[in-house]
């Protein structure tokens, strides 16, 4: 039983996968931050054209 453990805790594959989960959730959050900020923008400045060309539909 000791031989599996020591073979399990020497092991570090599991740990490079839980690093690449990590990395992975961090570049996904700052693409959806982003993504969200670039759509709020781009609505606001598409609404603003739409005013400054007095057009009913937009």
């Amino acid at each position: 039983m000791t031989k599996l453990f020591k073979k399990f805790a020497r092991n570090e594959e599991g740990a490079a996968i839980v690093e690449y989960g990590l990395a992975l959730l961090v570049v996904a959050s700052i693409a959806i931050g982003a993504f969200q900020y670039l759509g709020t923008t781009t609505n606001t400045n598409v609404t603003g054209a739409c005013g400054a060309l007095g057009s009913a539909t937009c």
